[in-house]
């Protein structure tokens, strides 16, 4: 079988470093996350996924952040089941896939050598819309507005740390400029990982680099006193069982609030 060649920018290519460890984690004894979806994708790639074999963190890490979401996504369903969904930054994201409930409308969004790759593996329906744009623009705001009720819940995985801070406020801003009330899950990297992440044990085999990080996620209400902080997922928010897959000195490392807080998850009401 002829494999897919990968043709991605800098930062697009770390979409595969999730993919990768959803994939592998289908070995596992018991999987935080099942997703049969992306060990075919990853199958049908010409890429060398072997260098991140030693990156045991990253992988552990990518699925726990990927089912902490999907359970948002699940619980703003719950609430909404006719809602509307909109994963910024999707690469191979197989969210879709794992959450939904027959009646969402889904907004998949990102760049075009981006979609070039994922429309080889993922298909458009009446309910499921590929958009080719940048998160940044405006362009795609005004379509997604006009098919969806209020309020959407938009997801950005493993996406805003690649942005800097002008950036991330603008997407912000225009966020709720436009949907108003809606539900914003995204991850986001403290200070001193961005300091130190050349030691980054995923990140190192590619070119790209982090840029925006924050200390304390709860400080996104001095940009807006709107942004209502809803829910926070950190290390120290981990059930034992997940925790027990890190090194031990990843365990130890955990017991530290400036350490435990370095990469966290965090549910947002706009408005």
């Amino acid at each position: 079988m002829n494999k897919t060649k990968v043709h991605l920018g800098v930062i697009q290519e770390t979409l595969l470093i999730p993919l990768w460890a959803r994939a592998c984690e289908l070995q596992a004894a018991d999987p935080i996350i099942v997703d049969p979806k992306s060990s075919e994708i990853l199958a049908a790639i010409d890429y060398e996924f072997d260098k991140f074999t030693t990156a045991k963190s990253s992988q552990i890490g990518c699925c726990l952040r990927g089912t902490i979401l999907d359970n948002w996504v699940r619980t703003y369903l719950n609430q909404h089941p006719q809602g509307s969904v909109i994963e910024i930054g999707a690469g191979l994201n197989t969210r879709f896939e794992r959450v939904d409930n027959g009646k969402v409308c889904w907004f998949d969004i990102d760049l075009p050598d981006v979609m070039v790759l994922r429309r080889q593996f993922f298909e458009e329906t009446e309910r499921r819309k590929l958009i080719t744009a940048s998160a940044l623009d405006s362009n795609w705001i005004e379509h997604v507005k006009s098919t969806t009720k209020q309020p959407v819940m938009f997801v950005a995985e493993g996406v805003l740390q690649y942005f800097n801070e002008q950036e991330v406020k603008l997407l912000f801003a225009n966020l709720l400029q436009y949907f108003p009330g809606s539900w914003f899950a995204f991850d986001s990297l403290s200070p001193l990982i961005v300091k130190n992440q050349k030691h980054h044990d995923s990140l190192k085999y590619t070119s790209a680099k982090f840029d925006w990080c924050i200390s304390n996620i709860h400080k996104i209400k001095d940009w807006n006193s709107c942004y209502e902080v809803m829910e926070v997922c950190n290390y120290a928010n981990l059930p034992t069982k997940y925790r027990r897959r890190f090194s031990l000195m990843n365990r130890l490392l955990m017991l530290f609030p400036l350490l435990c807080d370095s990469s966290r998850l965090a549910l947002v009401k706009l408005g």
